[in-house]
């Protein structure tokens, strides 16, 4: 017995002894100049971001460059001089003017780097948002490992834009803060006071981008989703005993080009491949940053501009399709942290109710 275990121990070791960890070769090439450049008339959203690409095997935190000259030029060869704000990170003083036309100039280690003439879109605008009723489908894996189909009775937010000569395309970015309320228990004494709590829900991960049908013509974005919220608030708060309050729905809407939505919807596609048969091909997304000095140097990036408007709403979806809701647009643009709460009986400065 003594021996045989003595045997197993043995086999062990060599087996152990002999592992290799396979290490592909992959060819080092030189790192490539990235630039993340996005303006618009929000002066919270203006910068241009610097970088190098590192190899596939590198730990190394980003390589952001530093001490470039970055300028904003303006139709008419007016010149608006950006600073480094943060290390890699660039911004301008003045801020673009829509139907004015700009390109970015970055002049780093002797190379030049200009992106294409990009008119500015004006202004966008929501003519109506309204809810419908929705069930999503889904999976639920159980604690076996077996996989069900589910559906999840649901309300989808859409809105509708105008489409004109000057404005036909746009990106969304959505936010939803869900209020909610705890009243603690107390054994003895006076209550304690209700705490007043909130939790945000962003939408899936993806650029939402809207625009003309192909091979249509409109006169406006119809019906165009930006989020869908579960009438069952449980699905989103951290326990049982919250009470959800309604919704605070912020709208970024940001008016944008035909070259944007070409850009941004390639990036979609990249990005929900899930490797079957009819996905996209993996390949490089050029964007419309070019090297002046050296024309054959790949640059990374695009030079993003959009008009931009927020949009607040107050929601409160109910429990179903037959239950009606309440909806309601804000006039105010308080600060909204991603989530917390006030335990001592205050409510936020932001709190709204039906």
């Amino acid at each position: 017995m003594r021996k045989g275990l003595i045997n197993i121990v043995l086999i062990v070791f060599i087996l152990s002894s002999c592992e290799e960890y396979y290490r592909p070769a992959i060819n080092v090439v030189p790192p490539l100049f990235v630039v993340d450049a996005h303006l618009s008339n929000d002066p919270k959203s203006n910068y241009v971001k610097l970088s190098m690409t590192s190899d596939f095997y590198s730990l190394a935190a980003s390589d952001w460059v530093t001490g470039a000259n970055v300028k904003l030029i303006e139709d008419g060869n007016h010149i608006i001089a950006g600073y480094e704000q943060i290390t890699g990170n660039y911004t301008f003083v003045e801020l673009p003017v829509s139907g004015k036309t700009y390109q970015i100039r970055i002049t780093y280690k002797g190379d030049i780097y200009e992106s294409n003439t990009v008119i500015m879109p004006p202004l966008p605008r929501i003519d109506s948002l309204y809810t419908k009723d929705k069930l999503v489908n889904g999976y639920l894996t159980d604690s076996y490992g077996a996989v069900s189909p589910i559906e999840t009775p649901s309300r989808d937010i859409c809105i509708d834009a105008p489409i004109t000569s000057t404005l036909e395309y746009y990106r969304f970015s959505n936010r939803a803060v869900l209020q909610w309320v705890y009243v603690p228990q107390s054994s003895s004494g006076p209550p304690p006071p209700p705490w007043f709590g909130w939790k945000s829900v962003h939408d899936n991960g993806l650029f939402n981008l809207a625009g003309p049908k192909n091979f249509s013509v409109s006169a406006d974005v119809h019906q165009h989703s930006l989020m869908t919220l579960a009438y069952n608030v449980q699905n989103y708060l951290d326990s049982a005993s919250q009470t959800a309050m309604g919704w605070i729905l912020i709208i970024d809407q940001y008016g944008i080009t035909k070259e944007s939505y070409d850009f941004h919807r390639k990036l979609n596609q990249q990005f929900s491949a899930e490797g079957v048969l009819f996905d996209p091909v993996q390949t490089q997304i050029y964007g419309n940053i070019h090297c002046v000095t050296s024309p054959d140097k790949i640059v990374l990036g695009f030079f993003d501009l959009n008009s931009y408007r927020q949009y607040r709403y107050y929601l409160y979806l109910g429990t179903g399709p037959d239950n009606k809701g309440v909806q309601r647009r804000l006039n105010r643009y308080p600060d909204i942290p991603e989530e917390g709460y006030h335990e001592d009986g205050t409510r936020p400065d932001f709190w709204e109710t039906n």
